[in-house]
């Protein structure tokens, strides 16, 4: 079998991995048109932040937005990174990689525990981006469902010999 014991043979798409992989490629668009717009927007969101942070007197407000702009810029890095990982991993979905579906649960959930903490913990976003990250994990908690589906599990199913 070409690619290795961890390639199957490709099987038709059928619903319930075609919706697995609609629910990734929104993920992924909401990721993108967010890191369109903070290009473009990204000192207005640096001053947003800036506005909402307690500071206390004496402060350095110039390592403070130094750092705020340099979070903003690993972030959007990170959406590069994870676009690329989304299209590999959909190619490999469609291939019937177990890997790739073990791995995109992995995604889902660190996707998820990543968007609680920019909404939770993290520096305060402006509201357009709090509406993102809201839907972005929205999408995330349908994608673990959609995954999870009896359905997309036994095509998935470890193979015995």
């Amino acid at each position: 079998m070409p690619g290795g014991p961890a390639q199957r043979e490709r099987l038709p798409m059928d619903s319930a991995l075609r919706l697995v992989i609609i629910l990734m490629f929104i993920n992924l668009g909401l990721s993108v048109l967010t890191s369109i717009a903070v290009v473009i927007f990204h000192n207005s969101v640096i001053d947003y932040q800036l506005a909402h942070t307690h500071l206390p007197p004496g402060a350095d407000v110039d390592l403070l937005r130094n750092t705020l702009q340099s979070t903003l810029w690993i972030r959007l890095a990170g959406s590069v990174v994870v676009s690329a990982l989304y299209v590999w991993r959909a190619y490999s979905l469609r291939n019937g990689s177990r890997g790739a579906y073990i791995r995109l649960y992995y995604i889902a959930i660190v996707g998820l525990v990543g968007i609680a903490y920019l909404i939770f913990v993290s520096t305060v976003y402006p509201p357009w981006m709090r509406v993102e990250q809201a839907l972005q994990a929205i999408v995330l908690v349908a994608l673990l469902v959609a995954v999870s589906r009896p359905a997309v599990r036994d095509r998935f199913a470890k193979q015995r010999a």
